[in-house]
């Protein structure tokens, strides 16, 4: 019996040494090496042109080079913010978001609103606010929370064909937005720039009545979309429904296309084609625009009306990471890469991603910048941040868009006048207001 014992004794001290030195090969001990730590992935998705991919893979590329232990993967997601949204709403449904998103601006207030976004203030309390156009952040705080940082500022600004006014004697506009040119002026120089009928039809300027093109105008003439406390409509204010009733003008004296005209070929390709004369756009046309050798083109301010004062949205597209990431705290960390020196150099080396946040960058690398323009065109685009006011998002932008296209592309038909369509509108819109 103590024979059987001992053997027993003696079989489980050889299983335990051995089972001891099996575990110890494979964790870190005293005397060994640490294990090897996993290298974090993190899945970035964005809306973005293929003409702009290269800048973004380079900024991704430049983290993950000096991050070892994390890496990003991008994803390009095809067609527009529509189609961008889809792809979020259904993915964080499912419980398989990306980690980090660039989402545009019209579309924080539903993500904030519906708690799809992480806080990112426990992660970036140590930037200097002092270092950029922290207003760029203001929009994204709330309650103490900051649900984004800034990816870039874009604001608006009218391009024009400076070889198609040369021929029809039109003096090219001021680049100052104190000294713009006004409703009358914009007018004028789209009745000699247009002529000619059918697939020659040669066209001023584009009016493009979606909100988020329109407002600018509704601003510059004593009006708005909403009140300050996006309670009521504005759109059928007086102010608002001169504004609306003179754009419909330009559609129906043939200065500008229609909405079914630009269905058969787009506005910017009728700019690129020589066959618009005025294109009221974003600076997000700059890359595709800078590649133009066919016709001398450039920048001017945006038309003001009876307020007396020019006014351009903007538009500040934000870096977020989606509720349900399981790496907050690097993906937190590769955003405020994004918006270091270095990054932001990288994104103005290839002409992409509006002005930057980061004040030394904007400031050092103007020259750099928006070319070809030359140095006055390209003060349009620095001064058009102090001429610039937010578009009122809601939670609900996509439905109060629908509602005002319902009503808008008959105006630009010219089927439903400018000022019934206001007041059409103006219920519809504050029963949505009450939505959000």
């Amino acid at each position: 019996m103590k024979k059987m014992v001992f053997r027993l004794t003696f079989i489980s001290c050889i299983v335990a040494l051995f089972i001891s030195g099996c575990s110890s090969g494979g964790s870190s001990s005293e005397e060994g090496t640490p294990a090897k730590e996993e290298k974090v992935t993190l899945r970035m998705s964005i809306v973005a042109g293929t003409d702009e991919m290269s800048a973004w893979q380079s900024i991704v590329d430049a983290f993950n080079q000096s991050h070892p232990k994390t890496e990003i993967k991008l994803e390009r997601l095809p067609g527009g913010w529509n189609e961008y949204i889809q792809k979020m709403t259904a993915q964080i449904a499912a419980g398989n978001p990306p980690d980090i998103g660039r989402v545009g601006a019209a579309y924080m207030p539903m993500f904030s609103s519906k708690g799809q976004l992480e806080d990112l203030a426990p992660y970036t309390g140590d930037l200097k606010m002092e270092d950029y156009y922290s207003s760029a952040f203001d929009q994204y705080k709330q309650d103490g929370k900051m649900y984004g940082v800034p990816a870039g500022i874009y604001t608006m600004a009218m391009y024009y064909n400076k070889d198609m006014f040369e021929k029809v004697g039109i003096s090219e506009p001021p680049t100052d937005w104190n000294k713009a040119w006004t409703f009358d002026d914009l007018k004028n120089a789209a009745s000699k720039l247009s002529s000619g009928k059918g697939a020659s039809k040669q066209y001023g300027v584009y009016v493009n009545l979606n909100p988020e093109r329109a407002t600018q105008y509704l601003w510059t003439n004593g009006g708005d979309l909403f009140n300050e406390d996006k309670s009521k409509s504005m759109i059928n204010s007086p102010e608002s429904k001169g504004a609306l009733s003179y754009l419909q003008g330009l559609i129906k004296d043939g200065y500008s296309p229609t909405p079914a005209e630009t269905q058969t070929m787009p506005p910017d390709q009728l700019f690129l084609s020589g066959k618009l004369g005025m294109l009221i756009e974003g600076q997000w046309m700059m890359p595709g625009f800078s590649k133009i050798d066919k016709f001398k083109w450039g920048v001017a301010p945006i038309p003001m009306g009876a307020s007396g004062k020019a006014f351009t949205p903007n538009f500040v597209d934000t870096y977020v990471v989606y509720k349900g990431s399981k790496h907050v705290k690097e993906a937190a960390e590769a955003i405020k890469f994004f918006i270091s020196k270095e990054a932001e150099n990288i994104l103005v080396d290839k002409n992409v991603g509006g002005m930057p946040v980061l004040k030394s960058v904007a400031e050092s690398r103007k020259a750099d910048m928006f070319n070809p323009l030359s140095p006055e065109e390209k003060e349009v685009w620095f001064q058009s941040v102090e001429f610039s006011r937010a578009i009122p998002f809601t939670n609900n932008w996509q439905e109060v868009v629908d509602t005002i296209m319902k009503k808008m592309d008959l105006v630009g038909l010219n089927q439903l006048d400018a000022s019934k369509a206001a007041d059409d509108l103006a219920p519809e819109l504050d029963n949505l207001l009450k939505q959000k």
